[in-house]
């Protein structure tokens, strides 16, 4: 049917998503109609998505210009675009709308009465235009102009509750972040266009001389490495996550961060084309940097959505990975194991997506509950919120890449990618590549801790609050809304072909090279493994194994036991009365053995307050603090805000001397220097 064309669905689904700005400001003061009917439409706008997305890649169509607008002014046009690569990042993104609309039903009730929730729906559905504008955006100007508008709205939504205190800290040190990423862009943008006289994204590069290349390389990874949370340009990302309503939160990591990954692979590999092995180098060690530093700080967080923004680095760190192995195979023209790696970064963003957002939006629900986010205030969680519990348990599961959850699969793929581009007579970049393969091992691990940590203290064992302990179940919207992410990854951990398939159509679109083909397996089976020179693997064989092993050693317990006899008593509790929350675990207890193996990078504090009491031996009260010190602001920012400020006042005192006299001067020799910049260029 005509209506179902992709290109008309396409449309369709920006028209529901403005006709949602729209109607949150006509009714935005019936807060329950407003919440209702915005985020209906949006679910609305979200589900075309999916189906355009989906109709768009399955088919055989061509690039899509939805819309075309040319300007009075030159060069400049209003230019939407859809190819695989635009259509993947758009179905992301319509998924987890739907997802967090859904959710955003019930979430959104503790607003009723309390803040203006027409503003706050007006902003969130905006923001989702905009990032939708970001991937269809046909030319830099454009795209840069959705970029900004992506930022200032993801800033308002941060600043929400603007009455903290740190929110509003966040709010800034996000909004500096962004716009020092953003000049860095847009000086890359105007060298673009300084060699070849266009914006057109889809254009060639080939006039740009390679020096001014390595330039412009530079000047993107900067810029969409702060928006992506790459350390060391990571330090908006943990404090504006927290600051920011949980359904936002599920937002920003889940999507609006991967609007980086998508501008890195449409600018540097699609329009520059990888010129040198050393740009896939320089993204493989910053990854492998993000994800060690990420998932080693966010092990020792006790605040649920710090932790969880920390992660979000480690992730993103592991989809660099996978990047800079694929673009150092394209710089040396190895076609296949670029495919490979770049299935694998694609695989990984998709799958970060789905149980990343989902961990927001369980982070929400705990706090709407118990209105707090400290895991040393929790506990018990479990017995009170049963169908909450099994979602986080999934999403933690597939984070931390155990079998049979979506995260194994990309994760697989990525320690393939890493090992079939070993060859012998590169010795320095073989080393380079085991490092990076032990160092995604290690991550694996430490993100197993970290989520052991979060599902265990957070929802085992006693409540440790009076929060915890009268916690409720959340309404049934939000449970809707975890439930279909903790679904969808179950399944594509199960049967990943599907999205396999959709992903390598993105490399098939511009290499020619099709991957799926060459990984074993069917429909049915759990894992597609790559038979590759003997580097192969079988986990859904391993999984099987383990199961047999399980079951044969039960059965072995039983026939050399003998009779079971079931004796119920009271569990050992060293003497005391009764057990009580303080006997527990706590999330900082859990976290310090590592802490005293990773000291040299967590810098421990400690500190001891005694209260006053008849002897100093039996004090009335003691209150033990630890504290870790980041090295990235202490070493980093900090040192270069003074130069900054000491510069500023001293430029202040020497430029702003009060004299009309030095500033017509002024004037005079700033117009001889555009004068002559005019006539040199």
């Amino acid at each position: 049917m005509f209506i179902l064309q992709p290109d008309n669905l396409f449309l369709s689904n920006i028209l529901f998503y403005i006709a949602a700005t729209f109607f949150s400001l006509l009714l935005r003061k019936k807060h329950k109609i407003c919440n209702i009917l915005a985020n209906l439409l949006c679910i609305a706008g979200a589900f075309l998505g999916i189906l355009a997305s989906l109709g768009y890649m399955i088919s055989d169509h061509e690039i899509l210009r939805l819309v075309h607008f040319s300007t009075s002014i030159p060069l400049i046009a209003l230019d939407l675009i859809i190819d695989d690569l635009t259509s993947f990042f758009v179905l992301g993104l319509s998924v987890l709308v739907l997802a967090v609309s859904l959710y955003s039903l019930g979430y959104n009730t503790h607003y009723y009465g309390k803040r203006p929730i027409g503003l706050f729906n007006f902003l969130y559905a905006s923001f989702i235009l905009s990032m939708f504008l970001v991937m269809t955006a046909g030319n830099t100007i454009f795209f840069f102009i959705a970029w900004e508008i992506m930022s200032l709205l993801s800033y308002f939504l941060v600043v929400f509750e603007s009455e903290k205190e740190e929110n509003q800290k966040a709010g800034t040190l996000y909004i500096i972040m962004t716009h020092i990423g953003a000049t860095f862009l847009l000086i890359a943008f105007m060298i673009m266009f300084r060699y070849t006289g266009s914006f057109d994204i889809l254009g060639s590069s080939a006039v740009i001389p390679a020096a001014a290349k390595n330039i412009i390389f530079l000047l993107l990874l900067v810029g969409f490495g702060t928006k992506a949370g790459m350390i060391p340009l990571h330090i908006w990302l943990p404090y504006a996550h927290p600051a920011s309503s949980s359904n936002v939160s599920a937002l920003m990591s889940g999507i609006m961060i991967k609007t980086a990954i998508y501008g890195l692979i449409r600018f540097v590999l699609l329009y520059l084309n990888v010129q040198h092995s050393w740009w896939g180098i320089l993204i493989l060690c910053l990854g492998v940097i993000s994800a060690v530093l990420g998932i080693a700080y966010a092990l020792i967080e006790h605040d649920i959505k710090r932790l969880l923004a920390f992660s979000s680095i480690e992730n993103i760190g592991i989809i660099l990975i996978g990047l800079g192995v694929s673009f150092i195979a394209f710089a040396q023209h190895n076609l296949f194991v670029a495919c490979i790696g770049l299935m694998a970064a694609l695989f990984h963003t998709f799958n970060h997506m789905l149980f990343k957002c989902g961990l927001f939006l369980g982070a929400g629900a705990i706090q709407y509950t118990t209105h707090t986010k400290d895991i040393n205030n929790l506990g018990g969680l479990i017995k009170n919120m049963p169908a909450t519990s099994v979602f986080i348990l999934c999403f933690s599961l597939a984070i931390s890449a155990i079998v049979p959850f979506n995260g194994f699969v990309s994760e697989w793929l990525t320690y393939q990618s890493l090992f079939i581009n070993i060859d012998l007579g590169h010795a320095g970049v073989n080393m380079l590549y085991l490092l990076a393969a032990a160092a995604l091992a290690l991550c694996g691990a430490l993100a197993a801790v970290c989520f052991v940590k979060l599902f265990g203290i957070s929802f085992l064992g006693l409540a440790r609050s009076t929060q915890a302990a009268e916690a409720k179940e959340v309404p049934m919207p939000m449970l809707l809304g975890m439930g279909l992410l903790a679904m969808i990854c179950l399944v594509l951990g199960i049967f990943p072909l599907f999205l396999l398939r959709i992903v390598d159509k993105v490399g098939l679109s511009f290499t020619g090279l099709s991957v799926t083909d060459h990984l074993q397996g069917g429909w049915l089976m759990a894992y597609l493994p790559l038979q590759v020179e003997g580097n192969s693997i079988t986990p859904w064989a391993f999984f099987l194994a383990l199961l047999i092993l399980i079951l044969i050693s039960l059965v072995m317990v039983r026939i050399l036991g003998g009779k079971y006899r079931e004796r119920k008593y009271n569990t050992w509790d060293c003497g005391f009365k009764e057990l009580t929350p303080r006997m527990q675990y706590s999330a900082t207890g859990f976290s310090k053995p590592l802490r005293i193996v990773f000291k040299i990078l967590y810098r421990p504090g400690r500190e001891l307050k005694t209260g006053e009491g008849t002897s100093p031996y039996f004090p009335l009260s003691q209150k033990y603090q630890v504290s870790t010190e980041s090295i990235f602001e202490k070493y980093l920012y900090y040192p270069i805000i003074l130069i900054m400020n000491k510069f500023s006042i001293k430029t202040r005192l020497s430029i702003q001397t009060g004299s009309i006299h030095m500033y017509l001067l002024y004037i005079l020799i700033t117009t001889l220097a555009l004068l002559l910049y005019n006539q040199l260029v």
